[in-house]
């Protein structure tokens, strides 16, 4: 790296990166701390952060850097991987041209729309897995768009990342998605447009999480469309990571344990009205100050001449 970017940074900082413990109970996976970011990759990324003309103004605290270099895989040069993520994040979050600014341009969490999707049980948390990933639950079809409106959900489910963003897991031993598909219908396929497919495809591969795997469950012609249109989008190693269940729940707890399933998944887990509870005071509690996080967001479309 530069020289200028290696002069400001002596020593280390105590920002964790964790390592997954197992146990053989059934109680959630800990996260223990395993090694330290350093303050000089920190700093080296800030810096070069700097030196971007896309990027100048970037004003990012230091825990939110570090999750950059905390997501990078053993086979990744960790600050090289970073950059790179980071610049993506930042086109993804801030560009009005080549990005999805407007879907974070985040409504009061007391809104209208957004009560909506908490009260209904949207997205909810299921757990974590065997191997101490975070799985998440989608519910499409619980999405009524004369109600809350296609850039309101969107604009949901980034707020819910921004929150998924803050557990350690979802960058060490990762994230699990699950989308359910029942009642998902043409009126909602209606709203996904090329534009709006490949902008929810480059916000997945932009965030600092490492993605284990996507469950597609309760799919149908309807979702089969919706797909296609995905995988026009999708990274290769997104679409390498892709399971579809149909609407076989013996398929679906072969990657999710029947321990954090709900009953309606045929599993033994948690009621999913109190799961719903759950993630609505998570979000209510988390997402105001987990957001203000990524407020030094910023992309220079001007100075991007690709």
């Amino acid at each position: 790296f530069p020289n200028i970017c290696r002069s400001s940074a002596p020593g280390f900082v105590g920002i964790p990166v964790y390592a997954v413990t197992t146990s053989n109970s059934s109680s959630l996976n800990r996260q223990q701390p395993e090694h330290m970011a350093s303050e000089a990759e920190i700093a080296d990324l800030r810096c070069w952060a700097e030196s971007q003309d896309t990027l100048k103004g970037l004003s990012l605290p230091d825990e939110v850097l570090a999750k950059f270099l905390e997501v990078a895989t053993a086979d990744d040069s960790r600050v090289e991987a970073a950059r790179r993520r980071l610049a993506d994040f930042c086109r993804v979050r801030a560009s009005k041209t080549k990005g999805a600014a407007d879907w974070f341009e985040y409504p009061d969490v007391s809104s209208e729309p957004i009560q909506e999707l908490l009260s209904v049980g949207y997205v909810v948390q299921l757990g974590y897995d065997d191997n101490g990933a975070a799985v998440v639950l989608f519910r499409s079809g619980l999405w009524q768009p004369d109600r809350v409106s296609f850039e309101d959900m969107s604009r949901y489910m980034n707020m819910c990342y921004d929150v998924l963003c803050a557990d350690p897991a979802t960058r060490t031993a990762g994230l699990v998605t699950m989308v359910d598909f029942q009642g998902f219908e043409m009126r909602h396929l209606s709203y996904w447009s090329r534009d709006a497919t490949k902008k929810l495809s480059a916000i997945q591969d932009a965030y600092p999480v490492k993605l284990k795997h996507v469950n597609y469950f309760n799919t149908s012609t309807v979702f089969n469309a919706l797909y296609e249109l995905l995988k026009m989008f999708m990274s290769k190693s997104v679409k390498e990571l892709v399971r579809v269940h149909k609407s076989s729940k013996e398929s679906l707890q072969s990657e999710i344990p029947a321990r954090i399933l709900p009953a309606e998944y045929g599993g033994t887990g948690a009621d999913i009205k109190q799961l719903a509870e759950q993630w609505r005071s998570k979000i209510e509690l988390q997402l105001p100050s987990e957001a203000a996080k990524y407020a030094g967001v910023v992309y220079n479309d001007t100075a991007d001449s690709e």
